[in-house]
């Protein structure tokens, strides 16, 4: 394990602060101010308000002991579930889908007027009679 280091050091009046060189990103940071003070990003080290990109230094000694893996993102359950609807001219088939809570139709209205047509209006009515 690498032992993380702050230094500071003063320079002609300017105050510096060192900090270990972060795996992934080098000597590449910014500075983040916020409610509860003044921090130099990654790491989120704290600094004075006021601290300057000039006054920020970086040590040699790379970072790894804060290296994160990404975690597996959730597993979504695909829930596609299709219908027909006939249309109100004779021959007219539409199609109703539902993939997650999202719905749609093939019917012209699905496409000009907001909000569920009236065919997904009577599937959604007659799945919650069910």
């Amino acid at each position: 394990m690498i032992l993380m280091m702050v230094m500071t050091v003063i320079t002609k009046n300017m105050k510096t602060y060192t900090f270990p060189l972060d795996d992934g990103l080098g000597s590449v940071f910014g500075i983040a101010k916020t409610i509860s003070g003044t921090y130099v990003c990654p790491g989120w080290h704290l600094v004075p308000d006021g601290t300057t990109r000039e006054q920020i230094r970086f040590s040699g000694v790379v970072n790894t002991s804060k290296k994160q893996l990404s975690p597996e993102p959730p597993k979504v359950i695909q829930t596609k579930r299709k219908w027909q609807a006939n249309g109100s001219k004779e021959g007219v088939v539409y199609q109703i889908t539902e993939d997650n809570g999202v719905w749609d139709c093939t019917c012209p209205a699905k496409n000009f007027f907001r909000g569920d047509c009236k065919h997904i209006k009577a599937k959604k009515s007659e799945l919650n009679s069910l």
